[in-house]
Order: structure tokens, then C-alpha cells, then sequence
């Protein structure tokens, strides 16, 4: 066999230990996705292994910026890997625990909607409270002045360490009057073991490609394990991103408080059967106050609607003063007709009148002359 044949045949079996390899991790990407909680990263690890330069589609240009790369790139990689501190290892809450094997991870988050009169003394304390258990205020918001009846309300977003969690609400408890709350707790235990078995591995398998890139000669092995070395390390970085902030959320529980500034604090009753007589009091007791009620409210609306009235008075005045007088002028005109026509009328009868009369007096005139005739 040839010096030639003999190095073709090492590129081969390098070759084939590179495919065998990168199937294998393939493989347990797979696996380890389905049973992980977060799906979404086995689409980028599938989509990983598109790229151009697996396909041999790599351009001129971009094998000679993969030419520049060495094996000794990828140690010092390896060893910035080993020289991270741990997961978790930054300011540690006390006394929480961040082991699976000591118990179940747990994932604490309250949420409480709480009045007040006094909104600043209880705001300073919370910050205080908080100071003093170790923890943080994530967010904070408020709207209102606080003057003038403008009542204030402000939402806070806590984080503190686990184990004080209860003593930070019951000291909210304690200095305003709580009207609402609500827990939940989440399991992460299955989710932080299986992100921490997919760092491991994708370690070792970090490791096996450095030695095989210390081994290959070939150009084209050379660039699909140097692009599957970056893929690994993006990997390795996410997982350890999702461990930090897993192991934050377990040491550190979230209370959401949500603070409204009243005039007047309601006391909570202890619950208790309602009896027919209590029931029947409240009733009248509703009826009486709904009846002050809508009374006060009519004089509020009567009191309101004085200045329309008023105006509304003024207009009605001036048109009824218009008609009135619209009216006496009218009447004042029949009036005037009236008296015309019975005027007219008297003239007329008395016309009758007197023509009846000269009549008669013409008849008597006549029987006059005719008696004087026959006495002569």
C-alpha cells in the first residue's frame, strides 16, 4: 500500500468516527428533549446541524476564515469551562436548598392585595422588612398623589430568601389589613436534574470533539467539527444559564403585594352562621341606608340642577309674559269687534225703530184725516 492510499484511508476512518459521533449526540439531544421541560431548545440543537458547511455548501471565502481556527481555540474554551464557578454560587441565599438529593426544589410565589390609612409608614416598612430578611424589591410602581381624596395604590414585586418568605407576610399582615391572597408553589426538581445531566454530557462530548480536532487533517472535518464545537458551547452556556436561574428562583420566593391607600380599614368578622332575625335586620338595615341613600343623592342632584332650573324659570317667564300679552291684545281686538257690531246692530234697530214709527204715525195721520173728512 501506498504512502497516498494510506492516508486516504485515515481520512476515511476519521471521517466515519466524526459521522458516528455527531449521530450519537444527535440521538441523545433528542432523548433528552422530550423528557426536559423546555422543548424549545431541541429546535435549536436540530437546527444546528443545517448549517452550510455540514451540507458542504461552504464558499471559498468562508473555508478560509475556518482555516484560521486551531484545536488550542477550542482548549482554552474547555478551560474556561472548568474555571466558571458553579451554578449558583453567587450570592447564595442561606440556609435554602439547591440540592435534588436533600428534597424537592420548589418554586414559592404569593400574591396579596392589602389597604391601608397609613400607605407611607407601610410602604417604608416593607422596604425595611425586606432590607433586613436579605432580599430585593424587583419592582415597584405607584399612581395617586394622596391629596384631595386621590388615594394612593402601589404594587411591589419582592424578592426574598425562601426561608423568610412567612416572615415578611406576616409582618405585611400585621401593619395593614389584608383583603386577598394566594400561593403557588412549583416543582422544578425534574426540570434542574435533567438541565444538569445535559450539561455533563454535552462536556464529555465537548471533550471528545476537541480530541478528534486534534486528530483531523482533512479541511472539511476540520470545519464541521469546529462548527459543531460552537454549537456544543452555545449549549453548554444556555443550560448553565437556565440552572442560575432556577437555583434564583428556589432560593429566592416572589411576593407580589399589591397596596391601596383607604380612608377607612375594614375589619375582617370571623365567619359565622347567619341567623333569620340578623338576616332580616340587615335587610331593613339595607332598605333604611338605601333610602338615605337615594335621598341624599336626589338633593345632591337637585342642588346640581339649580342653575338650569333657574334659567329654565327666567325663559318660562319671558315666553308666558309674551302669550299673556299676545293673548290681551287679541281679546282687546274681539272686544273692540264686539262692541263695532252691537254698535252696528243698535244703529240698525234703532233705523227699524224709527221707520216703524213714522209708519204708525202715518197710519194715525191718515185715520185722522179720514175721521176729520167725515165730519165735515
Amino acid at each position: 500500500m501506498s504512502i497516498t492510499e494510506g492516508m486516504k484511508m485515515k481520512k476515511r476512518i476519521i471521517a466515519a468516527t466524526v459521522a458516528g459521533i455527531l449521530a450519537v449526540s444527535m440521538i441523545a439531544g433528542c432523548a433528552k428533549s422530550k423528557s426536559s421541560r423546555e422543548p424549545a431548545r431541541a429546535d435549536t440543537e436540530s437546527a444546528a446541524y443545517d448549517t452550510p458547511y455540514m451540507s458542504g455548501a461552504a464558499t471559498n471565502d468562508s473555508l478560509g476564515f475556518y482555516k484560521g481556527y486551531e484545536a488550542a481555540d477550542y482548549e482554552y474554551m474547555e478551560e474556561s469551562f472548568e474555571g466558571t464557578p458553579a451554578a449558583g454560587s453567587v450570592n447564595p441565599a442561606p440556609d435554602v436548598n439547591i440540592d435534588p438529593s436533600l428534597g424537592r426544589l420548589l418554586i414559592r410565589t404569593v400574591s396579596i392585595t392589602a389597604e391601608t390609612t397609613k400607605y407611607v409608614e407601610v410602604a417604608s416598612n416593607l422596604e425595611s422588612q425586606v432590607k433586613s430578611f436579605g432580599g430585593y424589591i424587583e419592582y415597584s410602581a405607584m399612581s395617586g398623589t394622596g391629596n384631595n381624596r386621590d388615594l394612593r395604590t402601589g404594587t411591589y414585586t419582592v424578592r426574598v430568601p425562601a426561608d423568610k418568605l412567612d416572615a415578611l407576610i406576616a409582618s405585611v399582615s400585621s401593619s395593614c389589613t389584608v383583603t386577598s391572597s394566594n400561593e403557588g408553589t412549583t416543582d422544578v426538581t425534574l426540570e434542574y436534574v435533567d438541565t444538569k445531566a445535559r450539561v455533563e454530557s454535552l462536556r464529555v462530548e465537548y471533550s471528545q470533539l476537541l480530541e478528534l480536532l486534534d486528530k483531523a487533517e482533512d479541511l472539511d472535518t476540520i470545519i464541521i467539527l469546529q462548527n459543531r464545537l460552537t454549537d456544543v458551547r452555545y449549549q453548554i452556556e444556555s443550560s448553565e444559564s437556565r440552572i442560575r436561574v432556577l437555583e434564583n428562583q428556589v432560593q429566592y420566593a416572589t411576593l407580589t403585594l399589591t397596596l391601596r391607600e383607604v380612608l377607612e380599614e375594614k375589619e375582617v368578622e370571623e365567619a359565622h352562621v347567619v341567623t333569620y332575625g340578623e338576616r332580616v335586620m340587615n335587610q331593613f338595615k339595607d332598605m333604611w341606608e338605601n333610602t338615605v341613600e337615594f335621598f341624599q343623592d336626589l338633593l345632591l342632584g337637585i342642588i346640581a340642577i339649580i342653575p338650569g332650573l333657574v334659567f329654565m324659570a327666567i325663559i318660562a317667564v319671558v315666553v308666558l309674559i309674551i302669550i299673556f300679552s299676545i293673548r290681551k291684545k287679541r281679546r282687546a281686538r274681539r272686544a273692540k269687534a264686539l262692541a263695532l257690531k252691537e254698535a252696528e246692530k243698535k244703529a240698525e234697530e234703532k233705523k227699524s225703530e224709527d221707520k216703524k214709527e213714522t209708519k204708525e204715525d202715518k197710519k194715525e195721520e191718515k185715520k185722522e184725516d179720514k175721521k176729520e173728512t167725515l165730519k165735515e
